[in-house]
């Protein structure tokens, strides 16, 4: 029997609609009730983690950021990190807008960067746990933004020097397909980072070492669970190595091929519910 369920977010425990449907929350409560534990794994911000962990009754400390980041699942206070290196963080950026790329940098809640555009100005309101019925709008949520902040900061490198506080992982976006390639496998030859592409045209950026995998491994050596009584499930790249660690590797639907073919079962995918068609399956395998 599995004892610990982790959870991918986007395109996995989230719809398309950035939500999680009545079928999901039955599926998970029912896990609950069986006894077991859940968590998420996601490179999503400590309080997003946080908030839809809260909205689910998730009962296991949570994986945010990509691995850089474990949270406690009840007060959303950090538990333990690995942030990037300064003089690293410093280096790609330097390298990322010498080509012209964007770059944003995450520390714990806040998103730092050069300026505000219409995609970064709505990064809170797009971290929120979207509530049936209730409008995306910066009114309805205030509650839930004022957890995550975004902050201007004019020239990267410079407040990089002058920062203190820890940096825990980057995003670079590009349209130029050829460039991003370039951009990635320039960065993997400096062996630094842990490198994930999280969409066709972006990729993000970890300290050496860190991932969602990481991260689990080290909450069950903790928590004495073998990882062959962990079950996860997920979508993109930055799922591969915890879909491969756990027990049981469970593919989303729509999740890319690659991702499919290195696990253990497929799903439907988030559309159809697929985290409730799995987890149900789990509860009851025969």
């Amino acid at each position: 029997m599995y004892e610990l369920l982790a959870l991918d977010m986007d395109g996995t425990l989230l719809n398309s609609d950035k939500r999680i449907t009545p079928n999901v929350h039955h599926a998970l409560t029912a896990w609950r009730n069986s006894g077991r534990r859940l968590t998420i794994a996601s490179g999503r911000f400590p309080a997003s983690v946080w908030l839809h962990a809260r909205a689910t009754e998730m009962n296991f400390p949570l994986i945010a950021l990509n691995g850089s980041v474990i949270v406690n699942e009840d007060t959303g206070e950090l538990i333990s990190s690995t942030p990037l290196s300064a003089q690293h963080t410093i280096s790609l950026t330097e390298l990322i807008e010498s080509h012209g790329a964007y770059i944003q940098l995450y520390g714990y809640n806040v998103l730092y960067v050069s300026e505000l555009n219409h995609v970064n100005s709505k990064w809170p309101l797009a971290n929120v746990v979207v509530i049936p019925d209730k409008p995306l709008t910066v009114e309805n949520y205030q509650d839930q933004i004022n957890y995550i902040q975004v902050e201007p900061v004019d020239d990267l490198r410079e407040f990089l020097q002058k920062r203190t506080e820890p940096i825990y992982k980057a995003t670079i976006l590009c349209d130029h397909t050829d460039l991003l390639d370039m951009l990635i496998a320039e960065l993997q030859s400096w062996n630094l980072f842990m490198i994930t592409r999280t969409g066709s045209h972006r990729f993000d950026v970890n300290a050496f070492g860190v991932s969602k995998r990481s991260a689990l491994e080290h909450l069950c050596l903790k928590h004495q669970i073998p990882s062959v009584k962990v079950a996860a499930i997920g979508d993109y790249d930055n799922d591969v190595e915890m879909l491969k660690w756990a027990g049981l590797g469970i593919a989303m639907g729509n999740a890319e091929e690659h991702v499919k073919q290195i696990s253990n079962r497929i799903t439907s995918s988030n559309q159809d519910d697929g985290v409730a068609e799995a987890v149900l399956k789990l509860i009851n395998p025969n």
